[in-house]
């Protein structure tokens, strides 16, 4: 009789499920973040500035935060897609994650550029 041991679900445990989320977070986390300090800069104004209708206004600490919590998703992302590589050892296994991180990028960087051409267009 042959039996041979099931092979486990490579797609059921925690680092796959968190380096799934956090790989689709990529941007949204990131302009959510940006949005959430403006809103909190615009509200209470602590440098009194007059016009805070500005593109500018309060840039340095959008552009903090925001890369901030950025950074902080990326290493929990690294985390967990090494977590589940090195559990599995397959490379399927964070195929999906690593996918969903490498369009992430793609698409970040082209809003990037994008934006870069419209400015110096003068739009």
């Amino acid at each position: 009789m042959n039996e041979t041991t099931p092979r486990p679900d490579i797609h059921s445990n925690q680092p796959y499920t968190i380096a799934v989320i956090l790989a689709s977070l990529f941007i949204p986390i990131t302009l959510l973040t940006g949005q959430v300090v403006k809103l909190v800069m615009d509200s209470t104004n602590p440098a009194g500035l007059d016009d805070l209708g500005a593109g500018l206004a309060y840039l340095t600490e959008i552009l903090i935060w925001s890369f901030t919590i950025l950074a902080i998703t990326v290493a929990g992302f690294l985390v967990a897609t090494i977590i589940q590589f090195t559990r599995t050892r397959s490379f399927r296994a964070i195929a999906l994650p690593v996918s969903i991180a490498a369009i992430q990028l793609v698409i970040g960087v082209a809003a990037v550029i994008i934006t870069r051409a419209i400015t110096d267009i003068g739009g």
